[in-house]
């Protein structure tokens, strides 16, 4: 496994609006897998966690992830990143949220109100591997 920031030709994957499944481990050490809505420069992935859901508790327990992006225009094209959560910073508002919204909607977050706690959650990228 190739270590470090993704290359540069994984970018359209990276800047894509496929969601991103992402592998956290649960207290009982087994892996759980959920969607999420991502914007990643190839060396840091970011995404928002509500604070009262298992993919949070699981990486404030153990800050070890994984996430898998497919392409969406050819699925055998894929490129996982492996990493290490290094910061959850709080947001009362839906700003960060509807960052991610606009990616892949166009529009606002309208599932959310402000005064909810999410975290913005920033993953340093250790390592990828990719099929091509």
């Amino acid at each position: 496994m190739p270590k470090g920031a993704a290359p540069e030709r994984y970018r359209d994957i990276l800047e894509s609006t496929t969601l991103g499944h992402l592998a956290t481990v649960d207290q009982d050490g087994r892996p759980q897998v959920n969607p999420v809505w991502f914007i990643a420069d190839g060396e840091q992935v970011f995404l928002s966690v509500k604070a009262d859901t298992a993919k949070y508790r699981n990486m404030r327990a153990n800050p070890n992830v994984a996430i898998s992006l497919a392409d969406a225009t050819r699925p055998e094209r894929y490129l996982e990143l492996r990493g290490t959560v290094t910061g959850l910073e709080l947001y009362e508002d839906l700003s960060w949220v509807n960052h991610l919204a606009r990616k892949y909607t166009g529009a606002d977050f309208t599932h959310g109100a402000d005064g909810e706690h999410r975290y913005k959650v920033t993953i340093h990228v250790d390592s990828w591997t990719a099929q091509n």
